[in-house]
């Protein structure tokens, strides 16, 4: 399946570009003489102060330079040699994700034969950007307010962005990336971002960017928003810091007019330690992250009625009493050996634990590879589900009283949602000549099952028996539906290789990319098994249930079934970044992608399904998968300096756009 998004986007100064599969950034420009004629061997040096890692080239006969694959931030120090003239220096460079800074330097003016040009913060028109996007640098991560801590707390800042949902598109449309690996959601349920929109500690990230319209072939995978985050480096000076925050019901009043209360448990606590620094200097570097988040809440707020009375105006309502709820725990206890848990005045506890480490290595001026880790662990609490939307769900398995007012559950009805991510990356980047480089390869593994606290045992609805309602809840125990050996997984391995040439005005781009993913699906509802009695002396007197429901797999032996399939995809693209002149520069290029299926066998084909005859003779096969196609998707993007001073810059562009549909459509099917 493809969707595509054809657009045109006119957009002025304040917006910018990043590509979403780029971790550097990069420095370009023309080297010319006070007579306008094109300085041809020009030396260009880029220095990275805090770290000094270095990175050069030269001017060709055409005076374009093209510095690439250079770390983000800064600052730097740019020289620029030319034999008989004084160099000309610029300072306090600081480089955006992606996007190219521009220097122009003119040799043989008496005004600039030693000039050092002050930036304290890359220009906004410095750049050479084609589209609309924001970009988040560390200055802004650590002076911003965040009240959880995720990378949900950074995108809201792009104007395009409701919420989670940016440029229009559902959430499941935008595409996350960290150091190139995909963090994206690809299963599809749950937040916009894995770990509960927290993937990766935000004091280990050096810049973020939001990009809604790129015209770059190498940004491809959404057609809602590309999210790409860079990790912090190392650097020559060992650097740290460390933070804890906390609240508690310690800090919560006690007394409402001339009512006095106990507050329930509350403690949230959270702390961060990182710390960064040389292992060789200018060559070696290593910085490293560790997160925690332990968090103790009040559980639900209901109570068992302590009368014996019903509870409301009229016989119509009832609520379980302190009495009945401790005689259905004592009795499940005694007759099944079933511990139900609390039913009320209890906590729910989550935590979360990050880990990231990331070690940068200068092999040569030209030749650099880093490795990087991240880690998170996390659990945290759910109710117990009623799950009632859409007018044909059955209310008799699905009852909405359930959870209503009058009904209480025990705790080991409630379930934990787990999160379980690992991804590492190494990334290598390279010049030969007029050639750069780079390759990458990154592992994600996303394992999120459902867990928890007291054993497995039917979910047990018991109502209250008053004639002439239909029956609400009075009290559930047991496993929650939905819980039973759920489980969502997803492993992707992501390869990539990047090239760029410098020939006269042109600047060609070319790569090519490989992905392969396996996800595997375990959904069993009721697979504990589900019954629902019409009161509580029905369930001990062993009448028959008003309702149950059971499901069971397909499988020979009876075991669960857990549904997989693999996805790959290959992606070429090539483009050409042409200057016409010094105010006018074009983009072109086209980028190719083949999603393939190739264990097909591995989907089931459902026999009574596919023997059902819907309307105009269709059949449904829950086996078949999405056909293979070579997906094209052009590109075209203009920058236009109108002034010649980069004060006044239009850009624009058009392309075609292509994004993944969540597996859990191709997987649950």
């Amino acid at each position: 399946m493809k969707r595509s998004l054809l657009f045109f986007a006119l957009v002025m100064a304040s917006y910018g570009a990043v590509q979403a599969q780029v971790t550097t950034s990069s420095v370009t420009g023309i080297v010319k003489e006070s007579n306008g004629q094109f300085t041809s061997g020009a030396t260009i040096k880029a220095t990275h102060v805090p770290s000094g890692t270095v990175y050069s080239s030269s001017a060709n006969a055409a005076g374009r330079f093209n510095l690439a694959n250079m770390r983000v931030g800064g600052p730097y120090r740019i020289e620029v040699t030319y034999v008989g003239q004084q160099p000309i220096v610029y300072e306090d460079v600081y480089l955006q994700l992606g996007e190219p800074f521009v220097v122009n330097p003119v040799f043989g003016d008496s005004a600039t034969n030693l000039e050092e040009v002050v930036v304290t913060r890359a220009g906004v028109l410095k750049g050479e950007r084609n589209g609309a996007s924001t970009i988040v640098g560390r200055r802004q991560i650590e002076n911003l307010p965040t009240i959880t801590r995720s990378v949900n707390d950074l995108t809201r800042l792009t104007p395009q962005s409701n919420g989670t949902a940016i440029g229009g598109g559902n959430y499941r449309a935008n595409n996350f990336t960290v150091d190139g690996a995909n963090f994206n959601n690809q299963f599809g349920i749950g937040q916009n971002i894995p770990a509960n929109g927290s993937p990766i500690s935000i004091d280990a990230i050096e810049q973020i960017s939001v990009n809604v319209t790129p015209f770059d072939v190498r940004q491809s995978g959404f057609t809602g928003a590309s999210i790409n985050a860079v990790t912090r480096s190392g650097r020559n000076d060992f650097f740290g810091s460390a933070f804890y925050s906390g609240r508690s019901d310690k800090q919560q009043g006690t007394r409402v007019n001339d009512v006095v209360f106990t507050p329930n448990d509350l403690s949230v606590k959270q702390y961060g330690v990182s710390l960064g620094g040389p292992i060789i200097k200018n060559k070696l570097f290593f910085f490293v992250n560790v997160e925690q988040l332990k968090q103790t809440e009040p559980g639900p707020t209901k109570v068992a009625s302590v009368k014996e009375s019903d509870y409301g105006t009229t016989s119509y309502f009832a609520r379980p009493t302190v009495a009945f709820m401790d005689e259905v725990s004592n009795y499940l206890k005694n007759t099944y050996g079933y511990d139900p848990g609390a039913y009320q005045g209890y906590s729910s506890k989550s935590n979360n634990d990050k880990i990231f480490a990331r070690i940068d290595w200068n092999i040569a001026d030209n030749h650099k590879i880093n490795f990087r880790y991240n880690q998170v662990k996390g659990k945290s609490p759910s109710n117990l589900s009623s799950s009632f939307s859409g007018s044909n769900i059955d209310t008799k398995v699905y009852p909405m009283s359930r959870t209503g007012n009058n009904a209480l559950s025990f705790q080991n009805s409630n379930y934990f949602q787990e999160t379980n991510l690992y991804s590492a990356t190494a990334e290598y980047n390279g010049k030969i000549g007029n050639l750069n480089h780079s390759a990458r390869l990154s592992y994600v593994n996303q394992d999120e099952p459902r867990s928890v606290s007291g054993d497995i045992f039917p979910l047990v609805d018991i109502r209250d028996g008053i004639a002439g309602t239909g029956g609400n809840v009075l009290t559930s125990f047991g496993t929650d539906p939905f819980t039973y050996g759920n489980l969502r997984s997803v492993k992707t391995w992501t390869a990539n290789y990047d090239a760029n040439y410098t020939l006269n005005d042109h600047y060609f781009t070319g790569g090519l990319q490989f992905e392969t993913s396996r996800t595997v699906n375990g959904f069993q509802r009721f697979g504990a098994g589900y019954y629902m009695y019409n009161s509580w002396q029905d369930f001990i007197g062993g009448k028959p249930a008003v309702n149950y429901a059971l499901t069971y797999p397909l499988t020979a032996d009876g075991s669960q079934a857990m549904p997989s399939f693999k996805f790959n995809q290959w992606s070429l693209y090539l483009q050409d970044q042409f200057t016409v002149n010094e105010k006018l520069k074009l983009t072109g290029g086209v980028r190719l992608e083949l999603p393939t299926y190739p264990d097909v066998s591995e989907m089931k084909t459902h026999p009574l399904l596919q023997s059902l005859e819907f309307a105009n003779g269709l059949h449904l096969n829950t086996g078949a998968m999405p056909k293979t196609r070579v997906m094209v998707s052009p590109r075209f993007g203009f920058n236009y300096d109108v002034n010649g001073d980069r004060s006044f810059i239009v850009r624009g562009g058009t392309g075609v756009f292509t994004g993944r549909i969540p597996f859990v459509w191709i997987v649950a099917q």
